[in-house]
């Protein structure tokens, strides 16, 4: 498929939802499920909780208040005090903001939509230093996430929601600068990994 029906195609999906739209609704879905950490060496994973409440104007966009919070273990370490005894990376984190959504198919049985979030994420991920040691940390960052996901609808009014998002920043950790004569004894905080979150659970549409 060349450049141009490529972009008909976007064209015709993105007005899909503006086409079907029926008035203004209110929505409210809670989730549950797991963020996985694809990324990176330390392969965390854990469960996930996920509660959002919105406003949708006709054209089918939404926008809302989101919550997420989610704790995740992932490769094993050494303790400092205690080298014998291992202890897991945890990159969890809480976040709460704001998050946009546009629903395609209008009010149809399934409508797929995307969505982007912005949120403050406080984070207390454990994690190793250069020597392989785990410490605990605290940080209060701004984060954002993309989402794609999909709404069956049962009735009018009840539906089940899946979605799928990859976040970035809900999580930083202190990386130490390589042992040179320049940098000896530097640290800088970095972003972990993207983050990607599944959560399924039902949705309202009032």
């Amino acid at each position: 498929m060349d450049t141009k029906w490529k972009w008909l195609a976007v064209v015709g999906v993105l007005g899909a939802g503006p086409a079907g739209a029926d008035g203004w609704h209110g929505y409210a879905s809670v989730g549950a499920g797991i963020t996985l950490d694809h990324f990176s060496d330390w392969r965390a994973k854990g469960p996930a909780l996920q509660a959002w409440l919105a406003v949708e104007t006709p054209p089918g966009l939404s926008l809302g208040a989101v919550f997420e919070t989610t704790q995740t273990w992932g490769q094993q370490f050494a303790e400092a005090n205690n080298p014998s005894e291992l202890s897991h990376v945890q990159l969890d984190y809480t976040a709460v903001g704001l998050e946009a959504r546009l629903r395609f198919l209008g009010d149809k049985p399934v409508t797929p939509w995307v969505g982007a979030r912005l949120a403050k994420s406080w984070s207390q991920p454990f994690t190793p230093n250069s020597a392989g040691q785990l410490r605990r940390e605290d940080f209060d960052v701004t984060s954002m996430a993309f989402r794609v996901g999909v709404d069956g609808w049962i009735s009018d009014r009840w539906g089940i929601s899946i979605a799928t998002a990859l976040q970035f920043c809900d999580v930083k950790f202190t990386k130490d600068a390589d042992d040179t004569s320049a940098s000896a004894g530097v640290s800088v905080n970095m972003c972990a990994k993207p983050l990607q979150s599944i959560v399924a659970g039902p949705v309202l549409r009032f």
